[in-house]
């Protein structure tokens, strides 16, 4: 007769943040930093592989900070060695938000920023 293991129920946020605070060791916390770095590399590394020729592109938690929330069209993707880099050519409403921060030539109605770390990309 086959048995069967309880299934755990599947923690929530709100259960994880609360043994954070109020329960969690020393030990715990340094467990809990390594396993939040190493799945936000790998989420890093997953959104620089979506990032192709063509494709429209939303940046996110990008320096400097203005430039977050920008968007446009992916129109070259170089692969580096350690990285991969995209050239955007943004729309008209993300290059007049740029133009409010950076020199934007006038009578450019889409600005192409060259260099752009393919993980700060979200493929929209």
């Amino acid at each position: 007769m086959p048995t069967t293991v309880a299934e755990q129920p599947t923690p929530t946020l709100e259960s994880a943040i609360g043994f954070i605070t109020l329960h969690a060791t020393q030990e715990d916390l340094d467990r809990i930093s390594a396993a939040a770095k190493q799945r936000t590399k790998a989420l890093r590394e997953a959104r620089a592989a979506a990032v192709t020729k063509g494709v429209d592109i939303r940046l996110g938690n990008c320096r400097p900070k203005y430039m977050s929330g920008l968007t446009g069209e992916v129109v070259e993707v170089r692969q580096g060695r350690s990285s991969t880099t995209v050239d955007i050519v943004l729309d008209a409403t993300s290059t007049e938000i740029l133009r409010l921060h950076r020199h934007v030539p006038d009578g450019v109605e889409r600005y192409r920023l060259n260099n752009v770390r393919a993980s700060v990309c979200h493929v929209q």
